[in-house]
């Protein structure tokens, strides 16, 4: 009888949990669909720009490079269209759309034809797309050749109150001459500082750059010292700017940055620099590194962390990369932990060309062909020290031709607790979409979040957008039309 019992109790305590897990797993998400529609005119792209009290905002493009014309729309929290502008550009490009607190803010580049300039002109909209205001200029560089449209760069500060512009011009001498001007979000203009640095301006490459809260901007940059087009040296720094002067930090020039970026913390208001890491000559990753300021932006420190054996041997890696983490790995997501650490998300990638020659009529001809591969995803959590906590390595092996990877790579959502890693699972050949789970611990779960036997559903990670603490809005083809597709967590 106590037997029987015993065996009672356990069914009982496996019954609450199994009902537990699935009430859990049941109502940890809601999906939300929009009506399947059928794009018209020549606006293909669609990008998600924000979700706020007003409705879901998209931008369509005809291309890459954001010319001709542009179309905003607003849908309302039900995904259901309420309202369509087409901008047209007017031989410009786009550079950015902003949404701010109470409008959006549109920043084109623009050819003018009566002084041979570029002009960086911004334009407010209501989020009814109504026009607000008159244009502003807020940049003019020289062109430096036919179709050059400039490199302007535009950040916005994390509390919206500054907006950071930066563009580079060729000197004389044909060194490179650095034009920072700071703004106010009224596009009032604050500081403009225009310095010249001692180095060639084809050899001097800025990846990266943010502002702060404060208005200082955080500039990362490559030299590299170059002999017959080939790349003998190069030397990565920070540098500061802090109202009327500038700091330089260098970050190695010992080392090769194989994937870099700056990462903006919000809880120390200030950016750092996280990457990749290999030395010269030497094929593969060795590790990540991380690179700091402190508050006054005054010092730094520099955290060199080399994979582990265990971690080497849990990533796929080929020959060539002799025992190394492959090159083709990059950065794709970096968050800063609330007690001082980083999550990182990588993914291996690479293009290859491939080249045929093909009769037709009898007469042979050459075909090219581009075939984009998007393969392993990589997990780092690393702790406030710069030392790894833990790793996971997910396959999803996704290749494609001629379409640019348009519709692989992964969707990131970061939540309090986990992680979401959404993306079109091609490794099973079931044209499923997957979700991986990624706890805080380390702990890694997976399920189908769209089976394709359902319906003929992919989605497009790279224009994907995290519009809150608990909802991602995905752009997707559903049975070869557009849909937009929300998740909702708990």
């Amino acid at each position: 009888m106590l037997l029987q019992l015993q065996r009672y109790n356990v069914n009982i305590r496996q019954t609450f949990w199994l009902a537990l897990l699935f009430f859990i797993n049941a109502n940890s998400q809601v999906i939300q669909w929009s009506n399947p529609t059928k794009l018209k005119g020549g606006a293909v792209f669609t990008k998600v720009i924000a979700e706020n009290k007003d409705g879901i905002f998209l931008l369509r493009y005809r291309n890459r490079f954001y010319s001709k014309s542009v179309v905003l729309e607003r849908y309302s929290h039900l995904l259901t269209l309420e309202l369509t502008k087409t901008i047209d550009l007017k031989n410009a490009r786009l550079i950015k759309l902003y949404a701010l607190k109470n409008n959006f803010m549109l920043v084109r580049s623009s050819y003018n034809r009566f002084n041979q300039t570029n002009q960086l002109i911004a334009q407010f909209y209501s989020y009814d797309f109504k026009t607000q205001g008159k244009e502003i200029i807020l940049a003019e560089a020289k062109v430096l050749e036919y179709g050059d449209r400039g490199n302007f760069r535009l950040r916005i500060s994390d509390n919206q109150h500054y907006i950071s512009v930066l563009y580079s011009e060729p000197s004389k001498q044909n060194t490179i001459i650095i034009n920072h001007q700071l703004y106010t979000n009224t596009l009032q203009k604050v500081s403009q500082k225009i310095t010249e640095f001692p180095a060639n301006y084809m050899d001097f490459i800025i990846q990266d750059f943010d502002v702060n809260n404060k208005g200082e901007m955080v500039m990362l940059c490559n030299q590299i010292e170059a002999k017959r087009r080939t790349v003998i040296d190069d030397k990565h720094s920070i540098f500061v700017f802090v109202k009327d002067s500038i700091r330089d930090f260098i970050i190695s020039d010992s080392m090769v940055l194989k994937s870099s970026k700056l990462v903006y913390d919000r809880t120390l208001d200030r950016s750092k620099v996280v990457a990749f890491y290999g030395y010269k000559n030497a094929p593969g990753i060795e590790g990540t590194l991380f690179f700091e300021l402190n508050e006054s932006l005054t010092k730094s420190a520099l955290s060199l962390n080399s994979f582990s054996e265990k971690l080497i041997a849990d990533v796929n890696i080929n020959d060539r990369n002799k025992g190394m983490v492959s090159e083709g790995f990059s950065i794709l997501e970096a968050v800063p932990r609330g007690d001082g650490g980083m999550l990182l998300i990588a993914e291996q990638k690479e293009i290859a060309t491939e080249d045929d020659i093909v009769l037709v009529n009898g007469i042979p001809q050459s075909t090219s062909k581009n075939i984009y591969n998007f393969n392993e995803l990589l997990v780092l959590n690393y702790d406030s020290s710069g030392f790894i906590d833990w790793h996971n390595v997910i396959t999803k092996n996704q290749t494609t031709i001629n379409d640019g990877g348009y519709f692989s790579s992964a969707v990131v959502f970061v939540g309090e607790k986990f992680v979401q890693l959404i993306f079109n699972d091609q490794l099973r050949s079931t044209g499923d979409v997957m979700q991986y789970t990624i706890y805080n611990n380390g702990v890694l779960q997976s399920n189908k979040l769209l089976k394709n036997e359902l319906e003929n559903v992919v989605i497009i990670p790279v224009e994907s957008k995290q519009v809150s603490s608990n909802k991602v809005i995905i752009p997707t083809s559903k049975n070869r039309r557009f849909a937009l597709l929300k998740i909702i967590y708990d």
